[in-house]
């Protein structure tokens, strides 16, 4: 049962950081700050998606801190979604990753096959069309990845057929999902930068992981947690345990460490972008 079913009174706000954003820049273009915190601070239950987009951007932070403690001292709800755990946030004030501790956290884990399928049964649905149940299977056990590709394969047979004039068979969805997922997979992840930082150094992935101060595996090491923060969602304590067994603020110790080398060491800024450039071709090049 919908929320506005069960309390019609209540104000329901979603909204997606990046247009939190866009709205706060233009009221600041439009000299209406004060309208807008005001405009924020009038719901009852604010919904805000992807929270971690608000990184590096201080005054929106600033704002957003005030709107959550006004909210938070009403007995107001929010809700707050993230790619990554509050600890894990870069860029973000430490008083709102504490305040963010505050609340229950979930961790959303991808759909098993039996949800992926209620999920595109209940899309098709939704869209007034009809679909063999062998269709949905077939999508079902090819996408696994999120909710999101899930439906965009979906929309994308939809429309194939549409437009081709084809009914939705399995073969019609086999061409269309198959194209679809290993697209969806051309992405770096903390395996491929592993296997490219060793390849680059001449190293064995086991030595990596050597309890040692040397240099030579240290630095590596570094910047393997460098690419991994930058490129992957993967959380800083997993990066951690997949590099010796690390905490995350080790972590984040190396991703400072590099990122300062890049701008005072020739030496390492030409390794950070000689790994990059490869990390980049290994996946522009990937076989469809």
């Amino acid at each position: 049962m919908k929320l506005k079913n069960v309390t019609p009174d209540k104000i329901v706000l979603y909204v997606p950081t990046d247009r939190f954003i866009s709205q706060f820049t233009d009221a600041v273009r439009e000299n209406k700050q004060n309208d807008f915190v005001h405009f924020y601070q009038m719901v009852d239950v604010l919904i805000i998606d992807d929270i971690q987009f608000l990184a590096g951007k201080e005054k929106t932070q600033e704002t957003f801190f005030h709107i959550f403690n006004h909210l938070h001292q009403l007995g107001k709800q929010l809700v707050i979604t993230s790619d990554r755990a509050p600890i894990d946030l870069p860029d973000m004030m430490e008083r709102l990753i504490s305040r963010f501790k505050w609340g229950l956290q979930a961790n959303i884990t991808p759909p098993d096959y039996e949800t992926r399928k209620k999920i595109l049964a209940k899309k098709i649905e939704m869209e007034g069309i009809q679909i063999p149940d062998e269709v949905i299977s077939y999508i079902a056990q090819s996408i696994t990845t999120s909710v999101r590709e899930l439906e965009g394969a979906l929309i994308s047979i939809m429309a194939h057929s549409s437009i081709n004039k084809r009914p939705i068979t399995v073969e019609l969805a086999k061409e269309i999902v198959d194209k679809f997922a290993k697209n969806v997979n051309r992405e770096i992840t903390v395996d491929m930068i592993q296997k490219i930082v060793c390849e680059y150094f001449k190293l064995k992935p086991e030595e990596l992981k050597a309890k040692t101060r040397r240099r030579e595996i240290v630095q590596p090491r570094q910047i393997i947690m460098y690419f991994a923060k930058k490129y992957t969602k993967t959380s800083l304590q997993a990066i951690g345990a997949m590099c010796g067994g690390k905490d995350h603020s080790t972590v984040l110790h190396a991703c400072r460490n590099i990122e300062d080398l890049k701008q005072t060491d020739k030496q390492v800024r030409a390794y950070v972008e000689d790994i990059d450039k490869k990390l980049n071709l290994s996946i522009s090049t990937k076989p469809l």
